[in-house]
């Protein structure tokens, strides 16, 4: 929209001033408009933190509900010096002695010790090197026949192996790694193609031999022997990964992990009172200063509130002794909140554990089909969000069509202020001339 304008030059009044006070007027509109939009933003704004709400509380409804929950297990090692243990959902529980004999151990071999890492005193051609039975051909030219030229040669050749220079006693050795860990790495190389130079290059050195890790399971006469390329030990005891740090004999106990199903009630607990607060707040009327949330008075915030702990407290398991959440520490208190006796829950889990779980599995399985119903696609909160977020737009195109209006006004304004300009400017003229005319008059002599 243009604001340039010119101020009254003959009626001396304040054109812009004045217009802009009269469009003012002519906003009334728009402001009532956007003070509507404010209004619906602030209950769309509301109702997406509801559903934010809703749906984590779905997924830990889901975590109580699914089976892999209850799976849970967790492993310990006598001397995580020697082997520290990880369980997974499933994992076969139950207690087991390994021994460590030897760990597994990547081939390393070096060359002789050279005064100098640059010196360029080996021979040029190819070179062969061999990781178990795969071999790569390494080409060495002229400029690289030295132990840093070399190790450049081998790496950019992928041969399998890493190369490395490293400093000992008295100079520099060439030191090869293979990237195969076990017996099944082991490094050769062959530098019979290289020729000329005034050293010789060879690698008869092994500074750690290319070994598989030796566990033992079990003492007596049924123990089991294993090896393994790797120091990682994921497929001895189902379920169960163990890491090989040093050798000696452990015991390595595998047992139901209760404290991951304790931290799923919790969180269940948490997620549920997180959506009770955020329903409080939308909905909320305080009547010592007017103030009201932004879903005050909805009908559907007050049909999820009725709907939450109705799901809660109709959760009953009738052909056991643990029936209800209730039995497990888990009541509604005040304010619509639940609350966890954290001991009770433990002693339901840790002396009837699978009636407790069935418990548990139905609670989360309704809470979950709830809070996805309320969510899903053309559900409640669904429909809410569409009906407010249509109702923005209408606003929008309201707006800018009572925009256009007072633009037009705007238009109408400015040119006839103009008018009125030109209207004066002509009456000044006249005036002048009829006041030129009076003046001759008066002198004239007749």
């Amino acid at each position: 929209m243009s604001t340039f304008s010119i101020d009254g030059l003959i009626s001396g009044l304040n054109t812009t001033e004045v217009i802009h006070k009269l469009l003012e007027i002519e906003r009334a509109p728009i402001r009532r408009l956007e003070a509507r939009k404010a209004e619906v933003n602030a209950r769309i704004t509301a109702w997406r933190a509801v559903n934010t709400k809703l749906t984590s509380l779905e997924d830990r409804a889901a975590a109580l509900a699914t089976s892999l929950t209850y799976l849970a297990a967790k492993a310990s090692s006598t001397d995580p010096s020697v082997v520290v243990a990880s369980a997974s959902p499933g994992a076969t529980l139950g207690t087991y002695t390994l021994t460590v004999n030897r760990l597994a151990s990547a081939h390393q071999i070096s060359t002789d010790t050279f005064a100098d890492k640059d010196a360029q005193v080996f021979g040029t051609g190819t070179l062969t090197v061999t990781v178990g039975s795969t071999s790569t051909t390494v080409t060495v030219a002229e400029g690289q026949n030295s132990l840093a030229g070399i190790a450049s040669a081998i790496n950019a050749a992928g041969a399998g192996v890493s190369a490395s220079v490293v400093q000992v006693d008295g100079g520099y050795r060439l030191l090869l790694t293979s990237q195969t860990s076990g017996a099944q790495g082991a490094v050769s190389v062959d530098t019979t193609n290289l020729s000329g130079g005034t050293a010789v290059l060879s690698f008869p050195h092994e500074v750690s031999p290319a070994q598989d890790a030796e566990v033992v399971l079990g003492t007596g006469s049924g123990a089991v022997t294993v090896h393994r390329s790797t120091n990682v030990v994921s497929n001895l005891v189902p379920g169960v990964t163990l890491a090989l740090v040093g050798t000696g004999t452990v015991t390595v106990t595998v047992e139901q992990d209760l404290g991951a199903v304790e931290k799923a009630v919790r969180d269940f607990v948490a997620a549920y009172n997180d959506v009770v607060d955020a329903l409080a707040q939308y909905g909320r009327y305080d009547a010592d200063t007017g103030q009201r949330g932004a879903l005050q008075g909805d009908g559907t915030l007050q049909r999820i509130q009725a709907q939450l702990p109705d799901a809660v407290l109709r959760t009953e398991v009738s052909d056991q002794t643990l029936k209800r959440l209730s039995d497990l520490g888990v009541r509604l208190g005040r304010h619509g909140k639940l609350t966890l006796d954290e001991s009770k829950l433990s002693e339901a889990l840790q002396g009837r554990f699978d009636e407790a779980r069935r418990v548990l599995e139905a609670a989360g399985g309704r809470m979950r089909d709830v809070t996805d119903s309320l969510t899903r696609t053309e559900g409640p909160v669904w429909l809410a969000l569409a009906a407010l977020e249509g109702r923005l737009r209408s606003l929008d195109r309201q707006v800018s069509v009572w925009e256009d209006r007072v633009e037009q006004k705007r238009q109408q304004l400015v040119r006839t202020f103009a008018n009125l300009e030109r209207a004066l400017g002509q009456l000044r003229s006249q005036g002048d001339w009829l006041a030129t005319q009076i003046r001759r008059l008066g002198g004239s002599s007749w």
